[in-house]
């Protein structure tokens, strides 16, 4: 799902402008940066075309891998992400090239981060006068509420309480902000009476196996990426209403649906540890991460610095996970892979998980960690290890235990 506003056609630039447009992308297209690229070159010069002709309604990524890329209409777009990859490629390498000398009075052609539209913008002088009304008539075509707009600069430019200051780094980075949220491999029975029976649902049937110590295997289907934890959804929802409130445009997706690609193209949000694998390669190098031994049953939150402490952990919560209390790593780094601005929000189990998301969203929460942080921390690295009492499968006030600033 996501935030994005729909985007509708937008009317065509004037035609002198269009003409200098259209020169301009052959310009670009046959420079050393995209020479050697045909997949850029082509998705290049549709974007331009349908952005030209005011049809940015099928600039979408579905729509561009089949028209551009030859893909079947319902190819995966998670398995193929032909349309993000190069798209990004493009925008690199558009930046490589309005950075050489000699190209700073040509037109500009840019392609935003999290958008798959073409921007044209002149060389640093005013606009045409029928060019900005162009401009203004496609802002309010292509949905954006101008209402939303000023919300959202107000928030980026009057930034007040310390968890603002936490969220400008992915509040302020182009395109909409990417929530990854983990998905636990869960189990359905093949026979949908007896899946209805334990949900109490219809009459009531054996279940499979019921005289038995276990339900055989083959009366099971594994699910990877059906479901999702009841905590971590608690702690999107914390996360989402944050980005609603700060007019920040997000959209989520499922760890298994989640590519490389898509966490380059822009600010991340990752929800859940051991269910999450971008969060487990992310926080892998990180001071405190998360360390699990299925053997002893041991899941914890290690300090790579002091690995003598084995206090913050979990022993033999599994399978039920009916502990007292949890343990949670809330950080927000500048991702070394991606280059992206990257918040995450992680317990070993769902309350922890929850928890995090309340922190994140909370001024007050935050406020208690801001007291034991250096000068300087907003523009910094940092993580916060947070201990959190669970009573009756509530997740309580979330405490510091440790943090980490560099």
């Amino acid at each position: 799902m996501s935030r994005r506003p729909n985007v509708v056609a937008r009317p065509s630039l004037p035609l002198e402008r269009v003409a200098d447009i259209r020169a301009q992308l052959e310009r670009v297209l046959s420079s050393p940066q995209f020479r050697g690229s045909r997949h850029c070159q082509s998705l290049l010069r549709h974007i331009t075309e349908q952005t030209l002709a005011g049809d940015v309604g099928s600039l979408k990524e579905r729509t561009l891998g089949v028209e551009v890329f030859g893909r079947p209409a319902d190819y995966d777009t998670s398995q193929h992400p032909v349309v993000r990859a190069t798209a990004a490629e493009i925008r690199k390498k558009l930046a490589q090239y309005y950075q050489d000398t000699g190209h700073e009075s040509e037109p500009r052609i840019e392609l935003l981060s999290g958008s798959y539209v073409a921007e044209f913008h002149s060389n640093g002088a005013a606009a045409p006068a029928a060019e900005q009304r162009w401009r203004r008539y496609a802002l309010i075509a292509g949905g954006i509420a101008l209402p939303l707009v000023a919300v959202a600069i107000f928030a980026f430019a009057s930034v007040r309480s310390d968890l603002d200051r936490l969220w400008t780094p992915l509040l302020k980075a182009p395109g909409p902000v990417l929530i990854c949220i983990g998905q636990p491999i869960a189990y359905n029975l093949k026979s949908a009476q007896a899946q209805d029976a334990i949900q109490g649902i219809g009459a009531q049937q054996p279940l499979p196996g019921s005289n038995e110590e276990a339900i055989p295997k083959k009366e099971l289907v594994i699910l990877w990426d059906r479901y999702v934890s009841l905590g971590d959804a608690v702690c999107l929802v914390h996360l989402t209403s944050l980005f609603q409130k700060y007019g920040k445009p997000y959209h989520i997706r499922g760890e298994r649906s989640t590519s490389f690609a898509d966490l380059r193209e822009g600010p991340a949000v990752l929800i859940a540890a051991f269910d999450n694998q971008w969060t487990i390669r992310a926080a892998g190098q990180l001071r405190f991460t998360f360390v699990k031994n299925s053997a002893s049953e041991v899941d914890m939150v290690q300090d790579r610095l002091h690995p003598e402490n084995t206090q913050w952990r979990l022993t033999k919560a599994w399978p039920h996970w009916d502990v007292p209390n949890d343990y949670a790593i809330v950080s927000r780094v500048l991702d070394g892979a991606t280059d992206r601005p990257m918040v995450i929000a992680a317990g070993i189990t769902q309350y922890g998980t929850m928890a995090a998301g309340d922190f994140l969203s909370s001024p007050a929460y935050f406020a208690e960690a801001v007291r034991q942080l250096p000068p300087g921390w907003q523009k910094k690295n940092l993580q916060i290890v947070l201990s959190v009492p669970v009573v009756n499968r509530v997740p309580g006030h979330p405490r510091i235990l440790a943090t980490h600033v560099w």
